[in-house]
């Protein structure tokens, strides 16, 4: 497909930082070697443009082809596909590919649920076939308040035992703790 015809889903998980860093510098040079991507993205039909698609799961395949110019290899899901079917084979590729931050992955599943597409974090778990824990740990993540958040290099650096360790100290001693977050604000420190 032409992969300016494809667009990203809203339900997209990929934080802008994704396609900044070294391992999409590398996805994108071998799509480049191979002349196009070996392995297909998935996209559903948009039924009110027709020759318009939207991703299921890809969208780093898809930037890569469509920043580089060339066609995007793409299975065309042709049965009916609910935001909800479309949010789960996202979730189930990204998990299966050990490929999301545990930022990304957080992010995804709060807007999952603060758009409504599941009513809470258990029928969330269900649906995606993975564990309350597992969500409830995403879910740390993306909860962090945005002050902490900026005191990453990239949020894609978080990881749960961080968020964990974090929000435990917010709820012993929140303001301190933010208070401390505004003097590191923006320093681009590394995670420790």
């Amino acid at each position: 497909l032409d992969p300016t015809n494809v667009q990203a889903s809203r339900w997209a998980n990929r934080h802008s930082a994704s396609f900044g860093n070294a391992a999409f510098a590398g996805l994108k040079s071998d799509i480049e070697q191979a002349g196009g991507n070996v392995q297909a993205i998935l996209v559903r039909p948009l039924p009110d443009q027709p020759g318009r698609y939207e991703i299921v799961f890809g969208h780093r395949r898809h930037r890569a082809c469509l920043e580089l110019g060339i066609p995007v290899l793409a299975a065309i899901w042709t049965d009916a596909m609910g935001d909800a079917e479309l949010f789960a084979a996202m979730d189930r590729e990204n998990r299966e590919r050990a490929d999301l931050s545990p930022y990304e992955q957080g992010m995804m599943y709060h807007r999952a649920l603060e758009e409504g597409l599941f009513p809470s974090q258990r029928q969330l778990a269900e649906k995606l076939g993975v564990t309350h824990t597992w969500v409830r740990k995403a879910m740390s993540v993306a909860q962090l308040p945005p002050a902490i958040v900026e005191c990453f290099r990239s949020p894609l650096e978080i990881q749960h035992r961080m968020a964990e360790a974090i929000s435990a100290a917010l709820e012993k001693e929140g303001r301190a703790v933010l208070r401390r977050a505004e003097k590191v604000r923006g320093q681009q420190l590394g995670p420790a």
